[in-house]
């Protein structure tokens, strides 16, 4: 397994944790993923404070991928215990590496990074997503040992209301 802030072979980056100062290139990250997905980009102070929550969050992780281009990749992860599975598991919400960056290993060393911070937890499953038009993710996913499900995921925009009172 990789040792924090070790390089993957081939790879002259590094992984490490997120700090405060990461934020303007975390948002570089996150719009180029929100622009391959067709999302909306984040804002860049809705950013830095997403990122400050996630750092003071002890269940969460943001990891960030630096070489000599400064910060290439990341990814975000919660530990989280799930009734579904009836385990402790990680949920990654972002995992994203720089066009500029692929195919260099930024990924994979991503990955390793969470496989090891899932065994310092015992966790059982590392749960992520792409979107099915993304078949560049999916087959570097699998290419790492993930296996895709039937799950269909369902996300609401709408406007959020509270229980009332009664």
């Amino acid at each position: 397994m990789n040792e924090p802030g070790k390089a993957f072979e081939h790879s002259p980056e590094t992984v490490r944790e997120a700090r405060a100062g990461d934020a303007e290139a975390v948002y570089a990250l996150a719009g180029e993923l929100a622009e391959a997905l067709g999302d909306r980009k984040p804002r860049l102070e809705a950013i830095r404070e997403r990122l400050r929550e996630l750092l003071e969050e002890t269940r969460a992780r943001v990891l960030v991928a630096e070489g000599e281009d400064g910060i290439v990749g990341a990814a975000s992860l919660w530990i989280k215990p799930d009734l579904g599975h009836g385990d402790t598991v990680i949920e990654v919400p972002m995992l994203v590496v720089s066009g500029s960056a692929r195919r260099r290993g930024v990924g994979r060393l991503l990955v390793q990074e969470i496989r090891s911070v899932a065994a310092a937890e015992n966790v059982s499953v590392i749960e992520l997503v792409a979107t099915r038009e993304n078949r560049t993710a999916r087959d570097f996913y699998r290419s790492l040992g993930f296996v895709e499900t039937d799950h269909v995921a369902l996300e609401y925009f709408g406007e959020m209301e509270t229980a009332s009172e009664g």
